[in-house]
């Protein structure tokens, strides 16, 4: 997950505008830190601190995102990275149009799977695999009330 992804997951379903406001910050530094990839320290810090997210997590995309959550475990980023592989896979050049909220409730809800079943560091679906999952899942998510 890019840190532009990891700064819209923190936002969450809030607007950039109303974030921004939160922040104290100008609405295009939210839209331009997303869209671009990267900011400056002091947006960082200032998420890291009104929000309680884990700053190493912001930068990195490794460990909790919050401060208040336990680490991951190793199969849990190993899930992560793979299940976010597949889901690239999944939607090709149509991944981004895939919205956020949707592509995290995806991933959690395919992680969450594959623990139930067993899945272990070393028996990882293949990427096709886990982008059909996803697919399924996506869609499912779509016809739920």
């Amino acid at each position: 997950m890019r840190l532009g992804e990891r700064l819209r997951l923190v936002r969450g379903g809030e607007t950039q505008k109303a974030f921004a406001a939160a922040l104290g910050v100008h609405e295009n530094t939210v839209a331009n830190a997303e869209r671009r990839d990267s900011t400056t320290q002091d947006y960082l810090l200032r998420i890291a601190e009104m929000r309680h997210i884990n700053l190493h997590w912001l930068l990195t995309g490794q460990g909790a995102m919050r401060l208040d959550e336990p680490a991951g475990s190793w199969l849990q980023e190993k899930l992560a990275l793979a299940l976010t592989d597949a889901l690239r896979i999944a939607y090709g050049a149509r991944y981004a149009t895939v919205p956020v909220e949707t592509r995290a409730r995806a991933l959690r809800a395919g992680a969450t799977y594959l623990r139930a079943i067993g899945v272990t560091e070393n028996t990882i679906p293949e990427p096709d695999a886990l982008a059909r999952l996803l697919k399924l899942t996506i869609e499912v998510m779509g016809k739920a009330p």
